[in-house]
């Protein structure tokens, strides 16, 4: 494996990102340890190192084959913050408009009513405040940082964005496998279109940012918030994001510039 191949480089990544939370997975069946989002439990201290798996992958796989000023170069792209705000709020909002409309869908259509405890936190707000921001830098880094790009380049910009979506939700699938987790007895195949639907409108924010994975991790801090602490109708939950997803494809650029055997996305930030 020519390890100076962004391609290797991605196909370590996934390997390293894979393994990584399957050995933690191992480890807690081992000495039967239950799930846990409490930190003071053995099940939350294995979640707390689970999370930022593809951020490790990522700069593992950065620093052997570039070094430590390709790492640097990594992050501090990844976290710049110089761009338009309208790419913040949009991030920020989207996940809540949809969840709005599914909402407003299923009380018209079918009223249904919401629920009277509609803000209910699953866990004290400062440890999910806390929560939230780790989750979204732990996964975006690597996810939307380092492995988006590298799909687009072989896949063009959609297809690197399905790809991405699927590979980031067969990440999740030990999750799957642990009672109390929010996965444990969903639909595996539901999750990956869910999660490929959240991933091409990340791409287009990710694109307008200029590669920075601020609005990526302001998207996912947003859904995951609703999951969280948010009770409402789901009802018509995946028809608005596969209808979302559609919307935000036709702003993903359209054109690859060949070079030699690498592609890169023409240039489609919007300040």
């Amino acid at each position: 494996m020519n390890m100076k191949s962004r391609r290797s480089q991605l196909i370590l990544f996934v390997m390293i990102s894979y393994a990584y939370l399957w050995l933690l997975f191992g480890i807690g069946r081992l000495f039967d340890i239950p799930f846990s989002y409490d930190i003071r439990e053995p099940g939350g201290i294995l979640v707390i190192f689970g999370i930022p798996a593809s951020l490790f992958a990522a700069s593992f796989v950065t620093l052997i084959t570039h070094g430590k000023g390709a790492l640097r170069q990594l992050l501090s792209h990844s976290l710049e913050w110089r761009f338009g705000p309208k790419w913040y709020l949009s991030a920020l909002l989207t996940p809540l408009l949809v969840a709005f409309a599914s909402g407003t869908a299923a009380v018209w259509i079918n009223g249904v009513e919401m629920a009277d405890s509609w803000f209910s936190p699953s866990m004290p707000l400062g440890f999910m405040a806390f929560l939230l921001v780790y989750i979204g830098l732990g996964e975006e880094i690597g996810w939307r940082g380092f492995a988006l790009p590298r799909f687009q380049e072989t896949l063009g910009s959609l297809g690197g964005s399905i790809a991405t979506g699927v590979f980031w939700a067969l990440w999740h699938l030990p999750l799957f496998l642990m009672p109390g987790s929010s996965q444990y007895g969903h639909s595996v195949l539901i999750f990956i279109y869910l999660l490929t639907c959240w991933t091409i409108p990340m791409a287009v924010f990710v694109g307008k940012s200029r590669g920075s994975v601020i609005p990526a991790i302001l998207f996912h801090v947003s859904v995951n918030f609703l999951a969280f602490a948010i009770q409402y109708p789901y009802r018509y939950f995946y028809l608005f994001w596969g209808i979302t997803a559609t919307i935000a494809a036709a702003f993903l650029p359209r054109s690859l510039v060949w070079v030699g055997k690498r592609s890169a996305l023409d240039d489609h930030s919007d300040t």
